[in-house]
């Protein structure tokens, strides 16, 4: 078994289930604490335009992700099983 059939399987396993409201809470708390250190990080490194732009496309990736998450805790993911 390779390294990829290993990644594939454990997200598999990671997205079959379905996810608690706790997880989505901790999600939502992670991503606005990375926005906030990286775009922060970006503000001081780079300056005020680069770290707006830095947290909006950061802000986007995580809303996608958050939406997502919770659509699946809805509704399952079976359309991940092996065909049973």
């Amino acid at each position: 078994m390779g390294v990829l059939d290993r990644l594939e399987e454990e997200f598999l396993e990671i997205s079959s289930h379905r996810r608690t409201l706790r997880e989505l809470l901790e999600l939502v708390v992670g991503s606005v604490l990375f926005v906030l250190v990286a775009s922060g990080l970006a503000y001081y490194l780079l300056g005020r335009v680069t770290a707006i732009g830095v947290a909006a496309i950061l802000a986007i990736i995580f809303t996608i992700t958050i939406v997502s998450q919770a659509y699946w805790a809805i509704s399952g993911r079976k359309d991940y099983g092996d065909g049973q």
